[in-house]
């Protein structure tokens, strides 16, 4: 582990018994950011119901059905934790939105402040949870994606391991065309906010695309921070079998791919050991 890693868990470890927050409600929160110093966590407009639970249990039906979206009259609220104290320095209300994953955070010092930039896959509410059922990718409907970042439709946000919580240039994602499920990974460089690389296979869904470093892409300032591969699952529905995808970081040309005698079914997250 490196010695960024251990400091985090020394944090983690230091602050657990105290790291306790008050929430009026229980919001769904999938994912967190993490900088050099701080926490963030968006608390959406998604609350847990108890009188819904109630409604949802004897019926059997999904547990997205025990929350209810209360964004036509709420915002989605910032919490800044300190990582050192686990005390809670702000709570900022921002625009309304629904989300899943955040892509990066980091802070920006600028003489007695700090500013903390935070990147996230952001959609206007919560729809996106129920078209995610399989019966409506059978039909026409078109997903409207918020992004912050680009203007194109994208989830599944991975970067550099070693540049989480830093500024840092570029991110790899799932890519959902209008009308289609995922069905391509593209890079996306965040400076220019346009998308740099593309990877598409008429037939083939991939799944998360994840960022391997070479080992001297470490994150210190001689390090180049897309010096690496991107891997990726792919489903190739016409040989009803899945591969490992190997591209390169800079084109997104393929530089190999490894079928396995089964098929993998489509998966949101992976890691590399």
């Amino acid at each position: 582990m490196s010695e960024r890693g251990k400091k985090f868990n020394r944090r983690s470890t230091r602050i657990q018994d105290r790291f306790v927050l008050p929430f009026e409600t229980v919001s769904y929160m999938h994912s967190a950011s993490l900088t050099e110093n701080f926490l963030v966590l968006t608390e959406i407009p998604l609350h847990f119901s108890r009188f819904s639970v109630l409604r949802t249990l004897p019926s059997g039906t999904a547990i997205t059905n025990m929350f209810n979206w209360n964004g036509d009259n709420m915002s989605t609220i910032f919490r800044v934790i300190n990582l050192d104290t686990g005390e809670q320095i702000a709570q900022i209300p921002g625009s309304t939105f629904f989300n899943f994953h955040h892509i990066n955070a980091f802070g920006l010092k600028m003489e007695d402040t700090t500013t903390i930039l935070i990147d996230i896959c952001a959609y206007d509410d919560h729809r996106l949870i129920d078209e995610l059922y399989l019966k409506n990718y059978e039909s026409t409907i078109y997903h409207l994606v918020l992004a912050f970042l680009v203007p194109v439709q994208f989830e599944l946000p991975r970067i550099n391991p070693y540049y989480i919580g830093k500024s840092y240039c570029c991110f790899y994602a799932a890519h959902s065309p209008p009308d289609r499920f995922i069905d391509a990974l593209i890079k996306v460089d965040v400076e220019s906010k346009k998308e740099c690389a593309i990877w598409e296979l008429l037939f083939a869904s991939p799944s998360e695309p994840v960022f391997v470093p070479k080992p001297h892409a470490n994150g210190d300032h001689n390090s180049i921070e897309d010096d690496g591969v991107v891997l990726s699952v792919v489903l190739d529905q016409k040989r009803k079998q899945s591969f490992l995808l190997v591209l390169d970081r800079s084109t997104f040309t393929e530089l190999g791919r490894a079928y396995v005698p089964i098929h993998i079914p489509l998966s949101f997250h992976g890691n590399f050991y």
